[in-house]
């Protein structure tokens, strides 16, 4: 196995990779396995529109590759499929060189049956393994061996798979690094001072706000709180930020029917009809990018809660002027900039996968964070992009950095100094991966989608969305969306339309841009 140092330093896409038989789970405990990972904030690979076939591709070996947890569901028809078969030795390859941790679930199946081929899970192997070579056998049930003496759960030894599944979530939650936020520095401070405000022990209905600069960490401070105390209410909803027009915008009393009370089907045309269903129920939830016809029809309903419910909200520039108490929030949550320690630490996880450059890079990468601390954004963009540099390339760094004079600071002073490690990181790009980033600025390539979109680019879309996120530059959802922030999404149309991009800095509002906005 891998050592824990080589681990801690390795660049993961995802927290889950699911391995699974289709016939056997996906409709049944497999979406509820994976609403559970959802809710926890655990980002899991999703498999939809992907082709199987005997082998299993180029793309579903990197997500492998790149996940820090294998779950193997082991079902009845798990052995009956090669790309099932394929996709297990490939886990226990990665479990073996890069010390993967690998978590199994013996879904209405003896483990015993796995482990020696018995049983109708033993005729399904042997079928699948007609016509195959020997070599070929034996890899695979190497694999059986391997992942069948794997603790795990056992569907058959649970009287309610709803608690199997709530025990495996908060297995695969605990088996996670507690701070691994986008290595957000000071993350357990930031929860513990929001917990204090909104009085989780208390039964008063609390609405707070989290507010600071822009790329300063509000979404991924809230994403924390989330994961930590959401397990405390009956009733939650996340929403993420996201841009939507016209007939498209479903508006806030559809995205909480869909969200909290899973109603998506069902057409409930009245908030009364919302409030009758919340009012005995203990209530959380989180919401970025509120327009203020949103915050009103919240306020409206934030009157008939109950329970100690919480309302947190992700604050813009926009009300700042306004005075918090006059739109009915209670507190609000400045997010301080890091002291230079920390902007140190932030650059040094983005730059080199650990809190503190290596030796020999000590001096230049202090001298390279003090020319854009104490932006967190910024920090983890340019640490991104000099993420990979050689010793000898280092020393050129920082005055590499200092030719990028800033021509946006009357443009849009109060994210300037981002701005410049969003350009530094841009100009490092390939043609062909400046091209993607531009496309994927345009509304058109929104969500899990676009890397289909993107096709007929004719080259890996995949693999040059993931370099665009290893670089910062975008960030991936657990679902597969992709998210720009509000800051790159500005220095993208600044560098193609620099009028449109004035219009939009001007108009201090985050409701303007057109894409998935994360804050």
């Amino acid at each position: 196995m891998a050592s824990s140092s080589s681990s801690s330093t390795r660049q993961y896409s995802y927290d889950v990779f699911p391995s699974f038989s289709g016939q056997d789970v996906r409709r049944t405990f497999l979406s509820h396995f994976l609403e559970g990972l959802k809710s926890k904030g655990i980002k899991t690979f999703i498999d939809n529109g992907i082709m199987r076939s005997d082998y299993i591709n180029s793309e579903l070996e990197r997500a492998i590759k790149e996940s820090r947890i294998a779950v193997v569901i082991l079902s009845k028809n798990y052995a009956s499929s090669s790309w099932c078969l394929n996709e297990l030795q490939s886990i226990m390859e990665c479990r073996d060189t890069l010390g993967q941790t690998v978590m199994t679930i013996f879904y209405d199946v003896d483990p015993s049956d796995v482990i020696k081929q018995t049983g109708d899970f033993g005729k399904a192997f042997e079928e699948t393994c007609h016509e195959k070579a020997e070599e070929q056998k034996q890899r695979w049930r190497q694999a059986f061996t391997q992942v069948a003496v794997i603790p795990g759960e056992h569907s058959l030894s649970w009287a309610s798979e709803a608690e199997m599944i709530s025990k495996i979530v908060m297995d695969v939650s605990n088996e996670l690094p507690s701070t691994d936020f986008d290595q957000l520095v000071g993350i357990e401070a930031h929860v513990a001072k929001m917990i204090s405000m909104i009085r989780l022990d208390s039964d008063e209905v609390k609405i707070v706000g989290i507010w600071g600069p822009a790329g300063i960490g509000k979404a991924t401070i809230a994403r924390a709180l989330y994961n930590q105390i959401s397990s405390n209410f009956e009733l939650k909803f996340y929403r993420e930020p996201v841009w939507k027009t016209g007939s498209n915008r479903q508006g806030l009393h559809h995205e909480l029917l869909s969200g909290i009370l899973d109603h998506r089907d069902m057409n409930i045309p009245d908030l009364q009809e919302t409030q009758s269903r919340l009012v005995h129920q203990r209530v959380l939830l989180f919401l970025d990018n509120v327009s203020s016809e949103e915050l009103q029809y919240l306020l409206n309903l934030s009157m008939y809660l109950n329970f100690g419910s919480k309302v947190v909200l992700m604050i813009g520039d926009q009300y700042n002027s306004i005075g918090w108490n006059h739109i009915g929030i209670d507190q609000i949550y400045k997010v301080a900039y890091p002291s230079s320690e920390e902007a140190l630490q932030i650059f040094s996880y983005a730059a080199f996968g650990q809190s503190s450059p290596p030796r020999g890079y000590l001096e230049h990468a202090i001298e390279v964070a003090n020319l854009i601390a104490p932006f967190p954004l910024g920090l983890k963009i340019l640490g991104s992009a000099l993420r990979g540099k050689s010793k000898e390339e280092w020393p050129m760094a920082p005055a590499k950095f200092k030719t990028y004079l800033d021509y946006t600071e009357q443009l849009y002073s109060r994210t300037m100094v981002s701005e410049k490690a969003i350009r530094f990181s841009y100009d490092g790009l390939s043609k062909k991966h400046k091209s993607l980033f531009h496309s994927l600025r345009d509304s058109r390539y929104w969500g899990k989608n676009a890397k289909y979109l993107l096709a007929r680019n004719d080259w890996d879309v995949e693999k040059g969305i993931q370099t665009l996120a290893d670089l910062a530059l975008i960030s991936l959802s657990g679902e597969g969306e992709i998210m720009m922030h509000y800051s790159v999404q500005l220095m993208s149309t600044m560098i193609s339309w620099p009028s449109e991009a004035l219009t939009l800095a001007r108009s201090d509002s985050t409701s303007l841009i057109p894409f998935y906005l994360q804050h």
